[in-house]
């Protein structure tokens, strides 16, 4: 795992991104971030892919909600979705 600092990651931010290995981004010396690249999300721990599938289900559904959008329509729109393939 590349360490970084905030700045660096700033100022090397692709480079980084396209690196194959994780990257600990940390501030004022102190652990800030870390960052998985996606060339291979099977290399991402199983722990962080579970809170991530979580976190945004979680926000998904907070945002329905806000919408007012019920589970009935969702299957509604699944229905509609899959009539519209089969043709």
């Amino acid at each position: 795992m590349k360490t970084t600092s905030v700045r660096e990651f700033r100022n090397r931010v692709a480079e980084l991104l396209d690196s194959d290995e994780p990257i600990l981004v940390t501030r004022h010396g102190k652990n800030a971030a870390v960052l998985y690249p996606l060339h291979d999300p099977s290399k991402i721990p199983i722990e962080v892919r579970r809170r991530l599938f979580r976190d945004i289900t979680e926000e998904i559904g907070k945002q329905l909600d806000a919408e007012g959008v019920t589970d009935e329509d969702i299957a509604r729109e699944f229905r509609s979705a899959r009539k519209r393939r089969r043709r």
